[in-house]
Protein backbone atom coordinates (compact mmCIF):
# COMPACT_ATOMS: atom_id res chain seq x y z
CA UNK A 1 0.00 0.00 0.00
CA UNK A 2 1.34 3.44 -0.71
CA UNK A 3 2.39 5.54 1.75
CA UNK A 4 0.15 8.30 0.81
CA UNK A 5 -3.00 6.51 1.49
CA UNK A 6 -3.53 9.19 4.50
CA UNK A 7 -3.40 12.21 2.37
CA UNK A 8 -6.10 10.27 -0.47
CA UNK A 9 -8.31 9.75 2.38
CA UNK A 10 -8.08 13.35 3.24
CA UNK A 11 -8.53 14.49 0.33
CA UNK A 12 -11.40 12.16 -0.10
CA UNK A 13 -12.91 13.84 3.07
CA UNK A 14 -12.54 16.83 1.18
CA UNK A 15 -14.98 15.88 -1.89
CA UNK A 16 -17.62 14.08 0.82
CA UNK A 17 -17.58 17.14 2.45
CA UNK A 18 -19.13 18.94 -0.44
CA UNK A 19 -21.51 15.88 -1.43
CA UNK A 20 -23.66 15.32 1.53
CA UNK A 21 -24.90 17.92 4.37
CA UNK A 22 -23.00 19.44 6.84
CA UNK A 23 -24.87 17.25 9.89
CA UNK A 24 -24.10 14.06 7.64
CA UNK A 25 -20.65 14.65 6.71
CA UNK A 26 -19.80 15.29 10.93
CA UNK A 27 -21.56 12.39 12.01
CA UNK A 28 -21.06 9.76 9.52
CA UNK A 29 -18.08 10.51 7.38
CA UNK A 30 -16.01 12.09 9.13
CA UNK A 31 -15.96 10.08 12.31
CA UNK A 32 -14.72 7.07 9.63
CA UNK A 33 -10.82 6.39 10.48
CA UNK A 34 -9.57 3.59 8.21
CA UNK A 35 -7.90 0.86 9.93
CA UNK A 36 -6.62 -1.73 8.15
CA UNK A 37 -5.59 -1.60 4.26
CA UNK A 38 -4.62 -5.07 2.48
CA UNK A 39 -4.94 -4.99 -1.11
CA UNK A 40 -8.35 -4.20 -2.48
CA UNK A 41 -9.80 -3.58 0.84
CA UNK A 42 -10.39 -0.65 3.02
CA UNK A 43 -11.91 -1.14 6.99
CA UNK A 44 -13.28 1.52 8.39
CA UNK A 45 -13.59 2.19 12.24
CA UNK A 46 -16.66 3.25 12.84
CA UNK A 47 -17.85 4.44 16.51
CA UNK A 48 -20.67 2.02 16.75
CA UNK A 49 -22.94 -0.60 14.66
CA UNK A 50 -25.85 1.68 14.41
CA UNK A 51 -23.29 4.27 12.47
CA UNK A 52 -22.26 1.39 10.42
CA UNK A 53 -25.85 0.50 9.45
CA UNK A 54 -26.33 3.80 8.37
CA UNK A 55 -23.19 4.45 6.24
CA UNK A 56 -23.85 1.04 4.38
CA UNK A 57 -27.21 2.30 3.29
CA UNK A 58 -26.48 6.01 2.45
CA UNK A 59 -23.18 6.60 2.07
CA UNK A 60 -21.14 3.15 1.23
CA UNK A 61 -21.59 3.43 -2.68
CA UNK A 62 -20.43 7.58 -2.66
CA UNK A 63 -17.51 6.88 -0.64
CA UNK A 64 -16.21 3.84 -2.95
CA UNK A 65 -16.79 6.07 -5.87
CA UNK A 66 -14.46 8.92 -4.92
CA UNK A 67 -12.19 6.42 -3.87
CA UNK A 68 -11.97 5.12 -6.93
CA UNK A 69 -11.60 8.61 -8.95
CA UNK A 70 -8.52 9.41 -6.80
CA UNK A 71 -6.82 6.39 -6.86
CA UNK A 72 -8.24 4.28 -9.94
CA UNK A 73 -8.91 1.74 -7.52
CA UNK A 74 -12.35 -0.30 -7.06
CA UNK A 75 -11.74 -0.89 -3.03
CA UNK A 76 -14.00 -3.36 -1.34
CA UNK A 77 -14.99 -1.54 1.83
CA UNK A 78 -15.73 -3.04 5.28
CA UNK A 79 -16.89 -1.42 8.55
CA UNK A 80 -15.82 -2.80 11.83
CA UNK A 81 -17.74 -0.88 15.18
CA UNK A 82 -14.98 0.32 17.63
CA UNK A 83 -16.82 -1.22 20.73
CA UNK A 84 -16.25 -4.70 18.79
CA UNK A 85 -12.40 -4.40 19.07
CA UNK A 86 -10.45 -6.02 22.08
CA UNK A 87 -8.21 -3.02 23.83
CA UNK A 88 -5.21 -5.33 23.72
CA UNK A 89 -5.49 -6.71 20.11
CA UNK A 90 -2.36 -7.87 18.31
CA UNK A 91 -2.01 -7.44 14.42
CA UNK A 92 2.02 -8.91 14.92
CA UNK A 93 1.26 -11.42 12.15
CA UNK A 94 -0.80 -8.48 9.42
CA UNK A 95 2.10 -7.19 7.03
CA UNK A 96 1.22 -4.07 7.64
CA UNK A 97 1.78 -0.40 8.36
CA UNK A 98 0.16 0.98 11.57
CA UNK A 99 -0.74 4.39 11.96
CA UNK A 100 -2.46 6.14 14.57
CA UNK A 101 -6.42 6.96 14.14
CA UNK A 102 -9.06 9.11 16.21
CA UNK A 103 -10.13 5.33 17.54
CA UNK A 104 -7.52 3.31 17.54
CA UNK A 105 -4.28 2.39 14.69
CA UNK A 106 -4.68 2.65 10.86
CA UNK A 107 -2.98 -0.45 9.42
CA UNK A 108 -1.18 0.13 6.25
CA UNK A 109 2.35 -1.03 6.08
CA UNK A 110 5.26 -1.57 8.33
CA UNK A 111 6.09 2.12 9.34
CA UNK A 112 4.38 4.27 11.68
CA UNK A 113 3.09 7.32 10.14
CA UNK A 114 1.60 10.01 12.64
CA UNK A 115 -2.35 11.17 11.91
CA UNK A 116 -3.45 14.25 13.81
CA UNK A 117 -6.95 13.98 15.72
CA UNK A 118 -9.48 15.54 14.68
CA UNK A 119 -11.70 17.56 17.50
CA UNK A 120 -14.87 15.94 17.92
CA UNK A 121 -18.18 18.67 17.53
CA UNK A 122 -20.16 17.77 20.28
CA UNK A 123 -22.26 20.61 19.13
CA UNK A 124 -23.22 18.18 16.39
CA UNK A 125 -23.26 15.18 17.84
CA UNK A 126 -25.71 16.49 20.43
CA UNK A 127 -28.13 17.60 17.42
CA UNK A 128 -28.20 14.48 16.33
CA UNK A 129 -28.82 12.77 19.40
CA UNK A 130 -32.11 15.16 19.47
CA UNK A 131 -30.55 17.19 22.46
CA UNK A 132 -30.43 20.88 22.85
CA UNK A 133 -27.19 22.01 24.14
CA UNK A 134 -29.18 24.84 25.90
CA UNK A 135 -29.90 22.60 28.67
CA UNK A 136 -27.59 22.04 31.46
CA UNK A 137 -26.56 21.23 34.68
CA UNK A 138 -25.15 24.50 35.17
CA UNK A 139 -28.62 26.74 34.14
CA UNK A 140 -31.19 24.50 36.19
CA UNK A 141 -32.23 26.70 38.97
CA UNK A 142 -32.42 24.10 42.59
CA UNK A 143 -34.59 24.45 44.28
CA UNK A 144 -36.78 22.71 47.44
CA UNK A 145 -39.04 21.58 44.14
CA UNK A 146 -36.68 20.17 42.42
CA UNK A 147 -33.42 19.44 44.12
CA UNK A 148 -34.11 15.92 44.95
CA UNK A 149 -34.50 15.12 41.33
CA UNK A 150 -31.69 17.35 39.94
CA UNK A 151 -29.07 15.40 42.57
CA UNK A 152 -30.64 11.89 41.42
CA UNK A 153 -30.09 12.92 37.81
CA UNK A 154 -26.92 14.25 38.46
CA UNK A 155 -26.11 10.60 40.65
CA UNK A 156 -27.22 9.27 37.13
CA UNK A 157 -25.07 10.96 34.52
CA UNK A 158 -22.45 10.16 37.02
CA UNK A 159 -22.27 6.30 36.49
CA UNK A 160 -24.38 5.67 33.85
CA UNK A 161 -26.30 2.20 34.34
CA UNK A 162 -26.25 1.86 37.79
CA UNK A 163 -29.54 3.56 38.16
CA UNK A 164 -31.80 2.34 35.91
CA UNK A 165 -34.28 3.62 34.96
CA UNK A 166 -34.35 6.70 35.70
CA UNK A 167 -38.14 8.12 36.45
CA UNK A 168 -39.00 11.71 36.57
CA UNK A 169 -42.41 12.66 36.88
CA UNK A 170 -44.47 16.01 37.16
CA UNK A 171 -46.93 18.78 36.15
CA UNK A 172 -46.27 20.99 32.72
CA UNK A 173 -43.74 22.89 32.39
CA UNK A 174 -41.86 22.54 36.29
CA UNK A 175 -38.57 21.29 33.81
CA UNK A 176 -38.96 17.56 33.46
CA UNK A 177 -37.50 17.88 29.49
CA UNK A 178 -34.52 20.19 30.93
CA UNK A 179 -33.29 17.85 33.39
CA UNK A 180 -33.51 14.91 31.36
CA UNK A 181 -31.53 16.74 28.63
CA UNK A 182 -28.80 18.07 30.87
CA UNK A 183 -28.39 14.37 31.60
CA UNK A 184 -27.85 13.89 27.80
CA UNK A 185 -25.74 16.64 27.15
CA UNK A 186 -23.40 15.97 30.11
CA UNK A 187 -22.82 12.91 28.88
CA UNK A 188 -22.25 13.64 25.49
CA UNK A 189 -19.33 15.72 26.78
CA UNK A 190 -17.94 13.78 29.48
CA UNK A 191 -17.70 11.04 26.34
CA UNK A 192 -18.49 11.71 22.71
CA UNK A 193 -18.21 8.19 22.10
CA UNK A 194 -21.22 7.61 24.08
CA UNK A 195 -24.32 7.06 21.92
CA UNK A 196 -27.05 8.95 22.72
CA UNK A 197 -30.82 9.32 22.00
CA UNK A 198 -33.69 11.71 22.89
CA UNK A 199 -37.05 11.81 21.49
CA UNK A 200 -40.40 12.02 22.98
CA UNK A 201 -43.06 9.47 23.41
CA UNK A 202 -44.77 10.59 20.53
CA UNK A 203 -41.69 10.39 18.14
CA UNK A 204 -41.34 6.80 19.02
CA UNK A 205 -44.70 6.23 18.73
CA UNK A 206 -44.65 7.88 15.29
CA UNK A 207 -41.03 6.22 14.21
CA UNK A 208 -42.82 2.64 15.09
CA UNK A 209 -45.74 2.83 12.92
CA UNK A 210 -43.49 3.79 10.34
CA UNK A 211 -41.48 0.96 10.85
CA UNK A 212 -44.64 -1.71 11.20
CA UNK A 213 -45.49 -0.53 7.81
CA UNK A 214 -42.31 -0.55 5.97
CA UNK A 215 -40.72 -4.27 6.69
CA UNK A 216 -37.09 -2.99 5.52
CA UNK A 217 -36.96 -0.25 8.39
CA UNK A 218 -38.05 -2.59 11.13
CA UNK A 219 -34.33 -3.21 11.88
CA UNK A 220 -33.03 0.24 11.78
CA UNK A 221 -35.88 1.35 14.32
CA UNK A 222 -34.68 -1.66 16.56
CA UNK A 223 -30.74 -0.75 16.27
CA UNK A 224 -31.47 3.22 16.51
CA UNK A 225 -33.11 2.47 19.74
CA UNK A 226 -31.49 -0.33 21.40
CA UNK A 227 -27.64 -0.08 20.43
CA UNK A 228 -27.31 2.97 22.84
CA UNK A 229 -25.76 4.09 26.02
CA UNK A 230 -28.02 6.55 27.11
CA UNK A 231 -31.78 6.78 25.82
CA UNK A 232 -33.81 9.55 26.87
CA UNK A 233 -37.99 9.15 26.67
CA UNK A 234 -39.61 12.52 27.14
CA UNK A 235 -43.76 11.83 28.06
CA UNK A 236 -43.28 8.06 27.67
CA UNK A 237 -47.13 7.85 28.95
CA UNK A 238 -48.02 8.49 25.60
CA UNK A 239 -47.49 4.65 24.77
CA UNK A 240 -50.24 3.78 27.13
CA UNK A 241 -52.74 2.02 26.12
CA UNK A 242 -50.93 1.32 22.36
CA UNK A 243 -50.58 -2.54 22.37
CA UNK A 244 -48.22 -2.59 19.76
CA UNK A 245 -46.06 0.23 21.19
CA UNK A 246 -46.03 -1.12 24.51
CA UNK A 247 -44.41 -4.50 23.36
CA UNK A 248 -41.62 -2.54 21.56
CA UNK A 249 -41.19 -0.58 24.16
CA UNK A 250 -40.97 -3.85 26.43
CA UNK A 251 -38.21 -5.64 24.40
CA UNK A 252 -36.24 -2.45 24.12
CA UNK A 253 -36.34 -1.82 27.22
CA UNK A 254 -35.37 -5.44 28.48
CA UNK A 255 -32.39 -5.18 25.58
CA UNK A 256 -30.96 -2.03 27.14
CA UNK A 257 -31.66 -2.86 30.98
CA UNK A 258 -29.88 -6.66 30.70
CA UNK A 259 -27.10 -4.77 28.92
CA UNK A 260 -26.23 -2.43 31.54
CA UNK A 261 -27.47 0.69 29.18
CA UNK A 262 -28.98 3.91 30.85
CA UNK A 263 -32.49 3.98 30.69
CA UNK A 264 -34.08 7.93 31.52
CA UNK A 265 -38.02 8.47 31.26
CA UNK A 266 -40.51 11.31 32.12
CA UNK A 267 -44.20 11.50 32.80
CA UNK A 268 -46.73 13.17 34.22
CA UNK A 269 -47.51 10.90 36.75
CA UNK A 270 -46.14 8.11 38.97
CA UNK A 271 -45.98 4.51 36.71
CA UNK A 272 -48.94 3.39 38.93
CA UNK A 273 -50.85 6.35 38.21
CA UNK A 274 -50.78 5.72 34.52
CA UNK A 275 -54.33 4.27 33.01
CA UNK A 276 -53.55 2.12 29.76
CA UNK A 277 -49.88 1.28 30.58
CA UNK A 278 -49.57 -2.24 30.84
CA UNK A 279 -48.61 -3.68 34.61
CA UNK A 280 -45.53 -5.30 33.30
CA UNK A 281 -44.00 -2.27 31.88
CA UNK A 282 -45.26 -0.29 35.61
CA UNK A 283 -43.27 -2.59 37.42
CA UNK A 284 -40.09 -1.84 34.96
CA UNK A 285 -40.37 1.77 35.05
CA UNK A 286 -40.31 1.40 39.02
CA UNK A 287 -37.64 -0.67 39.26
CA UNK A 288 -35.30 1.86 39.65
CA UNK A 289 -35.71 5.52 40.93
CA UNK A 290 -38.85 7.52 40.70
CA UNK A 291 -38.42 11.43 41.23
CA UNK A 292 -40.89 14.27 41.29
CA UNK A 293 -40.66 17.82 39.95
CA UNK A 294 -43.11 20.33 42.32
CA UNK A 295 -44.37 23.74 41.24
CA UNK A 296 -41.87 26.25 41.92
CA UNK A 297 -41.82 28.07 45.09
CA UNK A 298 -41.77 32.01 44.77
CA UNK A 299 -37.71 31.73 45.73
CA UNK A 300 -37.27 29.46 43.16
CA UNK A 301 -39.36 31.31 40.39
CA UNK A 302 -37.44 34.94 41.12
CA UNK A 303 -33.78 32.43 40.91
CA UNK A 304 -35.38 31.50 37.52
CA UNK A 305 -36.01 34.82 36.23
CA UNK A 306 -32.42 36.12 37.49
CA UNK A 307 -30.89 33.74 35.60
CA UNK A 308 -32.91 34.25 32.75
CA UNK A 309 -31.97 37.98 32.72
CA UNK A 310 -28.16 37.61 32.82
CA UNK A 311 -28.31 35.22 29.91
CA UNK A 312 -30.52 37.03 27.80
CA UNK A 313 -27.77 40.54 29.12
CA UNK A 314 -31.41 42.16 30.16
CA UNK A 315 -31.47 44.72 32.28
CA UNK A 316 -34.07 44.93 34.47
CA UNK A 317 -35.41 46.43 37.84
CA UNK A 318 -35.66 43.51 40.51
CA UNK A 319 -38.96 44.79 41.64
CA UNK A 320 -39.90 43.84 38.26
CA UNK A 321 -38.72 40.66 38.58
CA UNK A 322 -40.18 39.98 42.36
CA UNK A 323 -43.91 41.28 40.55
CA UNK A 324 -43.45 38.51 37.98
CA UNK A 325 -42.33 36.02 40.52
CA UNK A 326 -45.28 36.94 42.92
CA UNK A 327 -48.00 36.72 40.53
CA UNK A 328 -47.02 33.97 38.15
CA UNK A 329 -46.66 30.88 40.02
CA UNK A 330 -47.88 27.46 37.90
CA UNK A 331 -44.66 26.56 36.12
CA UNK A 332 -41.59 27.87 34.44
CA UNK A 333 -43.32 28.21 30.84
CA UNK A 334 -45.24 30.87 32.05
CA UNK A 335 -42.49 32.74 34.01
CA UNK A 336 -40.17 32.27 30.79
CA UNK A 337 -43.68 33.85 28.73
CA UNK A 338 -43.95 36.94 30.57
CA UNK A 339 -40.41 37.60 30.39
CA UNK A 340 -39.98 37.06 27.21
CA UNK A 341 -42.85 39.38 25.92
CA UNK A 342 -41.25 42.01 28.15
CA UNK A 343 -37.38 41.30 26.16
CA UNK A 344 -39.63 42.09 23.18
CA UNK A 345 -41.34 45.04 24.07
CA UNK A 346 -38.52 46.81 24.81
CA UNK A 347 -36.50 45.64 21.86
CA UNK A 348 -39.54 46.63 19.41
CA UNK A 349 -40.61 49.72 21.21
CA UNK A 350 -37.37 51.11 22.74
CA UNK A 351 -39.62 52.05 25.28
CA UNK A 352 -38.75 51.44 29.08
CA UNK A 353 -40.88 49.01 31.28
CA UNK A 354 -43.62 50.59 33.06
CA UNK A 355 -46.00 49.36 36.20
CA UNK A 356 -48.98 49.09 33.61
CA UNK A 357 -46.98 47.03 30.84
CA UNK A 358 -45.56 44.61 32.95
CA UNK A 359 -48.99 44.54 34.80
CA UNK A 360 -50.70 44.22 31.17
CA UNK A 361 -48.21 41.51 30.41
CA UNK A 362 -48.67 39.27 33.06
CA UNK A 363 -52.11 39.64 32.78
CA UNK A 364 -52.13 38.68 29.10
CA UNK A 365 -49.97 35.61 29.89
CA UNK A 366 -52.11 34.45 32.72
CA UNK A 367 -55.63 34.60 30.70
CA UNK A 368 -54.35 33.01 27.97
CA UNK A 369 -53.67 29.69 29.88
CA UNK A 370 -56.69 30.11 31.61
CA UNK A 371 -58.40 27.10 30.83
CA UNK A 372 -61.79 28.32 29.17
CA UNK A 373 -63.81 25.09 29.14
CA UNK A 374 -67.70 24.95 27.30
CA UNK A 375 -69.78 21.41 27.15
CA UNK A 376 -68.99 21.70 23.64
CA UNK A 377 -65.40 21.11 24.35
CA UNK A 378 -66.13 18.52 27.11
CA UNK A 379 -68.05 16.86 24.57
CA UNK A 380 -65.72 16.21 21.88
CA UNK A 381 -62.83 15.22 24.09
CA UNK A 382 -65.30 12.34 26.14
CA UNK A 383 -66.58 11.28 22.24
CA UNK A 384 -62.57 11.36 21.29
CA UNK A 385 -61.40 8.85 24.28
CA UNK A 386 -64.47 6.59 23.73
CA UNK A 387 -64.38 6.27 19.72
CA UNK A 388 -68.11 7.70 19.60
CA UNK A 389 -69.77 10.50 17.86
CA UNK A 390 -70.23 13.83 19.90
CA UNK A 391 -73.72 13.61 18.33
CA UNK A 392 -74.25 10.72 20.39
CA UNK A 393 -73.76 12.41 23.81
CA UNK A 394 -76.61 14.74 22.79
CA UNK A 395 -78.85 11.44 21.22
CA UNK A 396 -81.76 9.28 23.01
CA UNK A 397 -79.82 6.39 22.64
CA UNK A 398 -79.47 4.30 26.02
CA UNK A 399 -76.83 1.29 25.40
CA UNK A 400 -74.15 1.25 27.99
CA UNK A 401 -71.43 2.51 25.04
CA UNK A 402 -73.04 5.77 25.11
CA UNK A 403 -74.39 6.17 28.54
CA UNK A 404 -71.87 5.74 30.25
CA UNK A 405 -69.75 8.52 28.17
CA UNK A 406 -72.53 10.84 28.32
CA UNK A 407 -72.49 10.80 32.29
CA UNK A 408 -69.22 11.37 32.29
CA UNK A 409 -69.13 14.22 29.82
CA UNK A 410 -72.38 15.80 32.30
CA UNK A 411 -70.12 15.19 35.57
CA UNK A 412 -67.32 16.67 34.03
CA UNK A 413 -69.29 20.18 32.87
CA UNK A 414 -70.34 20.29 36.12
CA UNK A 415 -66.85 19.91 37.82
CA UNK A 416 -64.27 21.13 35.01
CA UNK A 417 -66.69 23.75 33.27
CA UNK A 418 -68.41 24.55 36.05
CA UNK A 419 -71.82 24.75 35.10
CA UNK A 420 -75.40 24.83 36.12
CA UNK A 421 -77.49 21.18 35.75
CA UNK A 422 -79.94 23.46 33.85
CA UNK A 423 -77.80 24.79 31.49
CA UNK A 424 -76.09 21.21 30.92
CA UNK A 425 -78.91 19.21 30.30
CA UNK A 426 -80.12 21.97 27.50
CA UNK A 427 -76.72 21.29 25.58
CA UNK A 428 -77.25 17.32 25.87
CA UNK A 429 -80.50 17.51 24.02
CA UNK A 430 -82.45 19.11 26.35
CA UNK A 431 -82.62 17.26 29.16
CA UNK A 432 -84.22 17.76 32.40
CA UNK A 433 -82.05 19.18 35.37
CA UNK A 434 -82.90 16.19 37.17
CA UNK A 435 -81.48 13.53 34.76
CA UNK A 436 -78.37 15.49 35.02
CA UNK A 437 -78.17 15.75 39.03
CA UNK A 438 -78.54 11.70 38.53
CA UNK A 439 -75.85 11.46 35.75
CA UNK A 440 -73.72 14.22 38.28
CA UNK A 441 -74.29 11.74 41.66
CA UNK A 442 -73.78 8.47 39.95
CA UNK A 443 -70.05 9.28 38.36
CA UNK A 444 -69.27 11.17 41.44
CA UNK A 445 -69.71 8.19 43.19
CA UNK A 446 -68.15 5.92 41.17
CA UNK A 447 -65.07 8.43 41.08
CA UNK A 448 -64.37 8.35 44.82
CA UNK A 449 -64.95 4.67 45.32
CA UNK A 450 -63.90 3.08 42.13
CA UNK A 451 -60.14 3.46 41.30
CA UNK A 452 -60.41 2.65 37.41
CA UNK A 453 -63.02 5.27 36.88
CA UNK A 454 -60.76 7.64 39.03
CA UNK A 455 -58.02 7.03 36.57
CA UNK A 456 -60.15 7.46 33.02
CA UNK A 457 -61.80 10.46 34.70
CA UNK A 458 -58.16 11.95 35.98
CA UNK A 459 -57.24 10.99 31.97
CA UNK A 460 -60.07 12.51 30.32
CA UNK A 461 -59.30 15.91 32.73
CA UNK A 462 -55.57 16.02 31.39
CA UNK A 463 -56.65 16.06 27.80
CA UNK A 464 -59.30 18.69 28.27
CA UNK A 465 -56.42 21.00 29.91
CA UNK A 466 -53.88 20.39 26.86
CA UNK A 467 -57.08 20.92 24.45
CA UNK A 468 -58.24 24.31 26.18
Amino acid sequence: MEDNFINIWEKALEALKEETSQIAYKTYIEVMVPRLIDKNTICFLSPSSYHIEICKKRYLDLIQNTLKILTSVDYKITFEAKDAIPENENDDNLDVEVIKGQYGDIQVGNNSINNTNKKIDTKVLKENAGLNPRYTFDNFIVGSSNRFARATAYSVYENLGATNPLYIYGGVGLGKTHLMQALGNATIDKDPSKKVIYCTGELFVNELIKAMLNPNMNDTFKQKYRNVDLLLIDDVQIIAGKDKCQEEFFHTFNSLFESGKQIVLTSEKPPKEINGLEDRLKTRFSMGVSVDIQTPDYETRLAILKKKAEEERYVIDEDILVKIATRVKSNVRELEGVFNKLVAYTKFTNNPLTDAVVDNTIESILVKNTKIMTSKLVMQVVAKFFNIKVTDLTSDKRSSTIAFPRQIAMYLCREVADMSFPAIGKDFGGRDHSTVLHAYSKIKDDYDNNPDTKDLIDDIKKTLERES
